[in-house]
């Protein structure tokens, strides 16, 4: 019985077909993040370039910010390029390891499920209310539920190893100087940079992450490309520098392009480390800096910018007006208005025209 068991088992397993007919799932996992990358980015650039008025309205920086920017587009590109080769081969020595997806019948997969659920409700005294549900639930739980959960599982990996290396590059001034710094001469983020980071950055952020993610998760291999090409998208919108309300990542995710923009910003640099999913590491951690903050802190920024222009335009006025003669100071008939020398107005004429 034991060995007709086994045939029968061995019967209901088959190798799944590929996802595109002319590549195995394996190279189709690697290569899907990288044309969701930049088809993704690419957007966002044609959106950022031609400047339509609809979407520039939702833009956190200003173009005349980019200049702030201490790498050209040109090497970003470079870079980003190298980044996605050294993933690439990455992701090849991992999945060699890895058989191609086999897969067990669906039914007797559900029957195993529906065997459990009926063990464990018959434990708490709660068959009876299950058992006119069963199939709708066992169908829920292997459909959607166990691939969720993995799905988030790898989400959660990624997020605590991303953290804590984050972190740590930024509390080391040597890994800092040497290594992550790179990624912060992009003072403004832009789409097609979100990935413009030292070569061990991103081997260890992003390729060693996602492998450990994958791995961990108990992934499959079709599972694992989604997961790649989501994280990919993902981490394009977290630099897209847009922050629009229609879109439903940024929706959903409070860890989203304006909360990771106040990383790369000077009063930011020791918050926002999580990514590229959740807060919660911030939260817990401490160093967690809410968009509203952001705003408070740019506004008190420019304050503090505009009290002292305030002060500097006073006191050359003081000294122009107390350095000449008053009879060449002014034209005849004309007098003065105390308005003038008030902290809201200042006469704006050129030095040379009140000689």
């Amino acid at each position: 019985m034991d060995k007709n068991s086994t045939v029968e088992m061995s019967s209901a397993i088959f190798h799944s077909k590929s996802i595109v007919p002319f590549m195995s799932d394996k190279n189709f996992s690697l290569l899907l993040p990288i044309i969701i990358y930049w088809i993704y980015s690419g957007l966002y650039h044609l959106i950022s370039i031609f400047k339509i008025p609809f979407f520039e309205k939702y833009r956190i920086r200003s173009t005349d910010a980019e200049k702030l920017n201490k790498v050209t587009m040109g090497e970003v590109l470079k870079s980003v390029i190298l980044q996605q080769i050294m993933q690439t081969v990455l992701g090849l020595i991992v999945l060699i390891t890895e058989g191609e997806d086999v897969l067990l019948d669906d039914t007797v997969e559900m029957q195993h499920i529906s065997q459990t659920l009926k063990t464990f409700s018959t434990k708490y005294n709660a068959w009876k209310i299950i058992e006119p549900y069963q199939d709708i639930i066992t169908e829920s739980i292997y459909w959607y539920i166990i691939p969720a959960a993995k799905f988030l599982l790898a989400m959660i990996i990624l997020d605590t190893w991303q953290y804590f290396l984050h972190r740590l590059f930024h509390q080391s001034k040597f890994l800092y100087r040497h290594i992550h710094s790179l990624h912060h001469r992009l003072y403004v983020p832009y789409a097609f940079g979100a990935l413009y980071n030292h070569p061990i950055e991103g081997l260890l952020f992003d390729s060693l992450g996602a492998c450990l993610a994958f791995n961990f998760s108990g992934m499959t291999i079709r599972g694992g490309a989604v997961f790649f090409a989501f994280s990919s998208l993902k981490t394009v919108d977290d630099h897209s520098g847009y922050r629009f309300p229609f879109n439903p990542i940024q929706r959903i995710f409070g860890n989203n392009t304006a909360y990771h923009d106040i990383h790369h910003q000077p009063y930011g640099m020791k918050a926002n480390f999580s990514q590229p999913f959740f807060t919660f590491w911030d939260r817990v951690l401490g160093t967690h800096m809410p968009i509203d903050q952001k705003h408070q802190n740019r506004q008190n920024h420019i304050k503090v910018v505009k009290e002292n222009t305030i002060n500097d335009i006073s006191n050359d006025i003081s000294n122009d007006i107390s350095s000449i003669d008053n009879n060449q100071a002014f034209k005849k008939e004309e007098i003065v208005n105390p308005e003038v020398l008030s902290p809201g107005r200042f006469n704006l004429r050129s030095r040379e025209n009140l000689s």
